[in-house]
């Protein structure tokens, strides 16, 4: 008999123990959410804020700011381009086929070079409203850019 009330007493006292592990760690959870966020913020600071990562950001945003200043003048040139072409080749009606096929050629060029810019702009504009990118352009690099209302027709 004494042997059933000592496993008996064992037991409860098991099921007691582990009745009042779960009501700690329910307890305890929020804490250990903000333990996990507070590590997270960290880490997101430490591999954010280093000088590779600032030089990086810094150059990419200075060549893309120059990246889209190209597309602008080729865009401008393929324009001129079409525009010297329609001018030079005469009334539309006497086009040939090779005429024709040379105008589509050249206002091809000119929507692909539209198409690069409208891109280019997106992906700057993109990387710098993410957070752990702007906080690198500190008055430095324009923070949006913006294509020139000519150059989207």
């Amino acid at each position: 008999m004494r042997l059933l009330g000592f496993l008996t007493l064992l037991f409860g006292g098991f099921i007691a123990l582990s009745i009042a592990g779960l009501l700690l760690g329910i307890i305890t959870l929020p804490f250990r959410a903000a333990e996990r966020g507070l590590e997270t913020a960290q880490g997101v600071i430490d591999q954010t804020l280093t000088a590779d990562n600032a030089i990086y950001n810094y150059e990419w945003f200075k060549q893309q700011k120059q990246d889209i200043e190209a597309l602008e003048t080729k865009i401008t040139i393929a324009e001129q381009a079409v525009l010297s072409f329609e001018a030079s080749a005469g009334e539309r009606s006497t086009w040939t086929f090779e005429d024709k096929t040379e105008n589509s050629r050249l206002r091809a060029v000119a929507q692909g070079l539209r198409s690069q810019y409208t891109t280019a702009i997106a992906n700057y504009n993109a990387r710098a409203s993410m957070t752990t990118r702007n906080i690198f352009e500190d008055g430095l690099i324009p923070s949006v850019m913006e294509g020139a209302a000519s150059l989207i027709n």
